[in-house]
């Protein structure tokens, strides 16, 4: 046998060894790429999770917030009309309730006090 007629026979081997690895490899490089995209697509869809529950969670602290608002608003004033109603009708189980939630009621003078003084003339 010849030089030339022993190369061809090793590039001739050396291809179909090569051509062999090459198609094992890329078999094993599409199933990697499959994973690769249903991993891809699972954190895609955690990721539109969390953003939903990220806006659930902001609609709810707009309603914590609108509550708090309401709360510091109208709470003093209602707090403090149920304490002069208290007094005024002198409600002392109302005024214990209020008192004990730490709400204290200043009791006014009447004012049939100041009417009831003679003016000097």
């Amino acid at each position: 046998m010849n030089v030339s007629a022993f190369l061809s026979i090793a590039a001739a081997g050396t291809s179909l060894v090569l051509s062999v690895w090459l198609f094992f490899t890329s078999g094993q490089n599409q199933k990697l790429q499959g994973e690769l995209q249903k991993k891809q697509q699972e954190l895609q869809a955690e990721q539109q999770e969390v953003q939903l529950q990220t806006q659930q969670l902001q609609a709810q602290q707009d309603q914590i917030n609108a509550g708090i608002r309401l709360a510091q608003e109208v709470g003093p004033a209602v707090l403090r009309d149920v304490g002069n109603l208290s007094v005024q009708n002198k409600n002392e189980s109302l005024k214990k309730l209020l008192a004990k939630y730490g709400v204290t009621i200043e009791e006014k003078a009447p004012a049939a006090d100041a009417k009831s003084k003679p003016a000097n003339p």
